[in-house]
């Protein structure tokens, strides 16, 4: 603006000496040069030149500008103040933008510059609403995810508890399908599973492994004169002087009626003769309490096979060679113990 005002003195100043200037010249070399009013009137004139030339410039911007000037400082303002949507008031463009003058159009782009201003605005607001929004919806849908979180982990814990109720059933169902439920020991099947993995866990080695089978002495005569639930009884009583009698490892079984068996894995013919008899001495001198206060006694047959050699290391040669030194026993005059040796194929009388 200094610039301007320079520029503006300078030029009313020569607009202003020229005039000066070439009265001076025609006055110059006539009367009127040595005339005194005539010298004074030219040094007015002179100064006033000059105090147009200083005054004259300031004046003029004042008028082309002031008024555009003020406007453009209050459109600054609003704009400053957040107020996008501010114009500075023109006229209406003309075809021809070279008609205009600068100010006029710096004042258009200014409002084109708020203008672009307000849009970009508008799009920043839609842009927050829309990621309000947003925010709300994922806020909505973590609500929900939340409650069937929650819901999935009830349901979690019930599947949780189902699945222990259905695994403790079906522990229950293998004990119930393995055990006898009169007597609660090995039933037939559990002894011959277990007799299977006996077998496979001690054939690498040759150990030794024993059978005892066990049968009481007249039991339908039991069943036929005191009945059937005096006949439970005994097979009760009887399971549970087998287990007592029995060595820890030992598994117990009734594999049928009044027939028990007792599986000794790792034990020889002596070891297996020693708790036959534990278990025939027991019986014989123990008094089965039935209804109505009745005890009687009852004796057993007990027939043993040990297999410790591998061309004998069978399965069911162990069963079969047992069973017949147990009817060897009932054969010949019961409450006794018979023994099968599997070398020689025969049956001994050991008590």
């Amino acid at each position: 603006m200094g610039y301007l005002h320079c520029k503006l003195r300078l030029l009313v100043l020569v607009m202003m000496l020229i005039p000066q200037g070439v009265v001076f010249g025609l006055a110059n070399g006539t009367g009127l040069a040595s005339d005194r009013w005539f010298n004074q009137i030219e040094a007015v004139s002179l100064v006033s030149a000059l105090l147009l030339a200083l005054a004259t410039p300031g004046l003029i911007i004042e008028w082309l500008l002031g008024k555009p000037l003020e406007k453009i400082r209050c459109f600054c303002f609003m704009v400053k103040q957040g107020d996008y949507r501010a114009r500075v008031s023109l006229p209406n463009e003309s075809r021809d933008r070279d008609d205009e003058d600068a100010i006029t159009l710096l004042m258009r782009d200014m409002n084109w510059m708020a203008r672009q201003i307000e849009l970009r605005e508008q799009e920043l607001k839609q842009v927050v609403e829309n990621l309000e929004q947003s925010r709300q919806h994922i806020g909505k849908q973590n609500q929900a995810l939340a409650k069937t979180n929650a819901e999935l982990m009830v349901v979690q814990g019930r599947l949780n508890e189902r699945t222990t109720e259905l695994e403790e059933a079906f522990k229950q169902m293998q004990v119930m399908a393995l055990t006898d439920p009169l007597t609660t020991i090995g039933n037939r099947r559990c002894f011959f599973d277990t007799l299977e993995q006996q077998f496979a866990a001690l054939i690498c080695t040759c150990r030794p492994i024993s059978l005892v089978m066990i049968d009481i002495d007249r039991f339908k005569a039991i069943n036929d004169t005191f009945g059937h639930e005096a006949g439970d009884r005994v097979l009760q009583e009887l399971a549970r002087i087998i287990i007592q009698h029995s060595r820890e490892n030992d598994l117990a079984a009734r594999i049928g009626g009044e027939e028990f068996t007792v599986l000794l894995p790792g034990a020889g013919s002596q070891e297996a003769v020693l708790v036959a008899r534990r278990i025939k001495a027991a019986i014989a001198n123990h008094n089965f309490e039935l209804a109505d206060e009745q005890r009687i006694s009852i004796t057993v047959s007990i027939g043993i096979c040990t297999l410790s050699q591998t061309p004998c290391f069978n399965r069911d040669n162990l069963y079969n060679y047992a069973d017949q030194a147990l009817y060897h026993s009932k054969n010949n005059g019961r409450n006794s113990i018979s023994i099968f040796d599997p070398t020689i194929r025969s049956v001994t009388k050991v008590s």
